[in-house]
Order: structure tokens, then sequence, then C-alpha cells
């Protein structure tokens, strides 16, 4: 079914190549079938770069081009980073990002695009003695309705950031009442 001049016929259509690409042009069915296909792809590689009819262009990932590949076969598999716009030959075709710097980079804008849509501060303030006494009156008793978003305006806080910090002063509250006793 998939024969060596198969696999071969495929790695000369596409010129430059990592192996994945020959397997997914390949088109085997998922499972151990994919698997099998895969294992016969780079023994080939590895016997035509050996034989002289294939060359190694990248280590990392492994690339690798027929003789007669010419310098835009090379040019078509690059692609540039989204963040810094550097060219740079993907490990995987979905690649999108030259460096795991660059994709951290993107992952910290958007955690930041997020926080400032829903309010919440990159910056934490420390709470002071002034806020604190005011947030107590509410660790005792339920908040009625609005009476946290009231207390988070009239101290410049979001809500989220109330609400936490009432969760924690009446956890230290029950901490203090067990050493207590």
């Amino acid at each position: 079914m998939y024969t060596d001049g198969m696999v071969w016929a495929e790695m000369l259509k596409l010129k430059v190549f990592r192996p994945e690409d020959v397997v997914n042009s390949l088109n085997p069915p998922p499972g151990p079938m994919r698997k099998w296909v895969k294992q016969k792809v780079h023994s080939l590689i590895s016997a035509q770069v050996r034989d002289g009819l294939l060359r190694r262009i990248v280590e990392n990932p492994p690339v690798f081009a027929t003789l007669h590949a010419e310098e835009e076969d090379i040019q078509r598999i690059m692609k540039s980073c989204q963040v810094c716009g550097k060219f740079f030959i993907p490990n995987r075709s979905d690649n999108l990002y030259c460096s795991p710097t660059c994709r951290m980079q993107v992952k910290q804008e958007r955690t930041r695009r997020i926080r400032k849509a829903r309010g919440v501060g990159t910056i934490k303030k420390k709470w002071t003695q002034e806020e604190i006494k005011r947030l107590e009156e509410l660790v005792h008793r339920p908040a009625k309705p609005g009476e946290i978003r009231m207390a988070a305006d009239e101290l410049g806080r979001s809500i989220e950031a109330v609400r936490s910090k009432l969760k924690e002063l009446k956890r230290s509250e029950g901490g203090e009442k067990h050493a207590q006793v």
C-alpha cells in the first residue's frame, strides 16, 4: 500500500520537507498504520541521506531537501514569527512563533488584556489598616445586595479584590477563634 516508491515520489514532489510533512501528504489512517508509515518515512530518509540523494539543511527541526531543490523551495517552508518577524523553520506546520520567548510574550499580552477587561489590576496594592477596618464590618455578617460593590467603589478596588480580601479575613478570623480554644 505505502511502498518506498510512493514515499520517495512524495519527497520528490515536496522537494523540501520535514518527515511529518511527508507523512501528512501520504495521509495514512490514524492508529498503528500511521505509526508504521512514519517509521517507513524515517527509515527511507536515513537511507537516502546515507546514499547522497537527500541532504539535511537544518538539524533542529530536521529539514531535508532533494538534490534538485532550489532556494525558493526552501523559502516556501519558512515562516515569519508573528511577534518579532524573524524567519524560521517551524517544528510543526501550525507553529506561529520562532521561540518559546515569543510564544510567552504573546501569552502574557493576552493575559494582560483579559485582566484589564475584567477590571483586575496587574499591580497588587497593599491593603491599609483603614481599608481592612472598613471590610471587617462585612466579615461578621452577610453582605446585603450591592454592599460589596459599594465597598469596592469607596476603596477604589475591584469587586473581585474585595471578595478575595473578605474571604481571607474570614479565614484568618476562624483561625484565631480555634487558636483561643
